[in-house]
């Protein structure tokens, strides 16, 4: 049989290729499917006709000196690269590999397999990898051949190629988590090609810039208005012949092994031509995270709840020292890739002081390589000038929440007791489980426009129980109540051996009335935590800060950060500091818009936004479910919490601008009228 030659100066020419084609799948020279399956204007396929007719390739049907030629381009076999981890898909790639997900009733490497072997390929190489033992199955069902990958944990998929070098002939390339709307594939392919898909806006792909002819002459990694490459490729012979040589030869070369395929096959692009074939979504899904394969497929939620629920990625026997940890579940706040109408996280979203941002111009490349290990902390200095708290009653951590989980850390031990506020802050009750403690609950009541914290259920309850440590949170999250500084120090004082958490990460949005400085002077066994995430807005910054006796301080040192908190981070919070002026106008028109959307819902039946001291508001709905208030807020890009009040659900809104505040306000109550076509301006 001859040798191909590559490119442009192959001796069959595509037109011909493809009518040709077409003659031996029909099995005769039929004009109109011959033109609706090519594309090409009845003229030319009647010029093309003639012209294999007069090289003696068709007569009726194809003949066999056509069918020689033709079999020139017949495809070997299919290499199905599927060994890597799926990074980007965990959890669930942990239980099953992305290449065995289920979508839409089928699984993404069966499906691929069939199309195959429906196009007329019958060898078909399945590389593996990581959990390989899950794609045994299709040795039988299939009778695939699996090829091990054993550099898959540390290569990149150019690995994939090189542990299944000698399949590589004229050979579909494709990728297991691929999905195919339509088959692709066939028995016979003209040359080498690439699929691609255009994309307008912005991609981390890698985008063709330059052409010559059909063929590919330039990639680069990102781009936009451009096609990319995805999907399957197709090596033919001298293709891979080319490839393979180049493989072989660099493959133990500095850098290599850590190649993709594609930017291995760029470093060669000048021999290497692929023609380029256009895909559109239709044809073509690629699943990058379990967050596009729900928007292809949503009924993907059901099956992959199901899979974690089972617990497939759990081993069979958990060692013994983590066995007591086997069912404990980790808190998780609220997952969310858009940043716009974020009312579900409390964030402040007036932003925080200029003069923070300023901070970044003074950095210096010193501040990223050392540590500080200066004698005093700046950053406690600062808070002890602005609060007139001695430095001493002052610590530093990473964020509120650290701050409380530190202080879990060093004081509780299993069969320890906790009381905490119900409805509460549901992290509390994880960290309690983590410690293997006992949790109790003294109630948070409300009238008919205000919650409020039962001081002497709190009393009661401690007394009763003698808990470790009793958690207030003030203004409290979720309601936004307040507890005045008199009932505090009176539980403090009446509990002197239970240590009181005074949870305080909403201080600053309204009238302080603690006197912070005389409790922890004056008791061993109160600690206050705050936070530079809420008031000052800096949450992704990472900086807590609170107050205890100098007399245990050093107690719950233990559990502090070895080093100090970012210097960025602790600069842009003494800004923060600084900025009163910039803090005391935000926060008026946060009550400004608080003040507004409160009274808008509370003019509406069956709405009440109950009073709120804090940057978020409680809301309950009159017969009505707030999980599909929920979901219709969501389809507008605005999202809410919902909270459990003793049974009954009610929303926790954060106030954002004013503009999203009034389109929030205008879906909840066109949800409670029950109007079903409101049009938000």
């Amino acid at each position: 049989m001859k040798r191909l030659k590559r490119g442009m100066d192959i001796e069959m020419n595509l037109a011909e290729f493809n009518v040709l084609y077409e003659v031996y799948k029909e099995g005769s020279v039929i004009y109109q499917n011959i033109v609706r399956n090519t594309g090409y204007e009845s003229e030319q396929v009647s010029k093309v006709i003639e012209g294999l007719r007069e090289k003696g390739w068709i007569e009726s049907g194809i003949t066999k000196k056509g069918y020689e030629e033709l079999e020139q381009y017949r495809v070997d076999n299919a290499i199905i690269m599927a060994a890597g981890f799926g990074i980007r898909s965990l959890p669930l790639s942990r239980v099953v590999p992305k290449g065995l997900f289920e979508v839409k009733g089928e699984v993404l490497i069966e499906r691929q397999i069939r199309q195959l072997k429906e196009a007329g390929i019958e060898q078909i190489i399945v590389v593996v990898g990581y959990l390989k033992e899950k794609f045994e199955y299709l040795k039988e069902k299939y009778q695939v051949i699996l090829v091990e990958n054993e550099d898959y944990y540390r290569y990149n998929n150019i690995s994939s190629l090189y542990a299944a070098k000698e399949y590589l002939k004229r050979s579909y390339i494709c990728c297991s988590d691929n999905y195919f709307g339509e088959n692709v594939f066939a028995d016979h392919v003209y040359d080498s090609y690439y699929a691609c898909k255009y994309t307008e806006e912005y991609a981390d792909e890698y985008c063709v810039t330059k052409m010559d002819g059909a063929y590919i002459q330039e990639i680069v990694k990102g781009g936009s208005n451009a096609w990319y490459t995805i999907g399957e490729a197709f090596f033919s012979a001298q293709f891979s012949e080319i490839f393979l040589n180049y493989l072989l030869k660099e493959y133990d070369e500095p850098g290599t092994k850590k190649m993709l395929m594609d930017d291995f096959h760029i470093r060669h692009i000048n021999e290497l031509k692929f023609r380029l074939v256009k895909y559109t979504d239709e044809i073509l899904q690629e699943f990058d995270t379990i967050t596009d394969v729900i928007a292809f497929d949503p009924q993907f939620v059901k099956y992959r709840d199901r899979l974690l629920a089972e617990g497939m990625g759990k081993p069979e026997k958990m060692p013994a020292l983590f066995g007591k940890y086997e069912e404990i579940e980790r808190y998780h706040s609220a997952i969310t890739d858009q940043h716009t109408g974020r009312l579900h996280l409390n964030e402040n979203a007036f932003g925080p002081s200029p003069k923070c941002l300023e901070v970044l111009h003074t950095v210096k490349r010193q501040d990223l390589y050392e540590y500080d290990m200066a004698t005093k902390d700046f950053l406690t200095e600062e808070i002890s000038r602005q609060l007139s708290i001695p430095e001493d009653d002052i610590y530093i951590h990473n964020g509120s929440a650290e701050v409380i989980k530190s202080v879990f850390s060093i004081m509780l031990e299993r069969g320890d007791c906790i009381l905490m506020p119900d409805p509460g802050w549901t992290y509390y009750s994880s960290l309690a489980r983590e410690k293997f403690c006992d949790v109790y609950h003294y109630q948070v009541l409300k009238d008919d426009y205000t919650y409020y914290m039962d001081v002497e259920d709190i009393l009661l309850k401690a007394g009763q129980y003698h808990p470790r440590i009793i958690v207030i949170t003030t203004p409290h999250n979720p309601t936004g109540c307040r507890l005045d500084g008199r009932a505090i120090e009176m539980i403090v004082k009446r509990n002197p051996d239970s240590l009181v958490l005074l949870d305080q990460a909403y201080w600053g949005f309204s009238e302080e009335d603690v006197d912070v400085r005389r409790l922890v002077e004056t008791y061993p066994n109160i600690l206050i935590s705050r936070t530079f995430s809420k008031y000052y807005g800096l949450a992704n910054m990472r900086v807590g800060f609170g107050f205890c006796n100098v007399k245990v301080k050093h107690i719950f040192g233990l559990d502090l950060p070895l080093f100090r908190e970012s210097v960025i981070s602790r600069r842009m919070a003494a800004a923060a500091l600084r900025d009163k002026a910039y803090y005391e106008e935000m926060n008026r028109e946060m009550c400004r818009v608080k003040t507004w959307f409160m009274d808008t819902l509370n003019r509406v039946p069956g709405i009440r936004v109950f009073q709120s001291d804090s940057n978020f508001v409680a809301v309950r709905v009159e017969n009505k479910d707030l999980r599909d208030l929920r979901d219709v807020l969501q389809e507008n890009n605005l999202l809410i919490r919902l909270f459990e009040d003793h049974g009954e659900p009610v929303a926790r809104i954060a106030i954002g601008l004013r503009e999203e505040m009034e389109k929030t306000a205008g879906i909840i109550e066109a949800f409670v009228k029950g109007v079903k076509e409101k049009e938000i301006c």
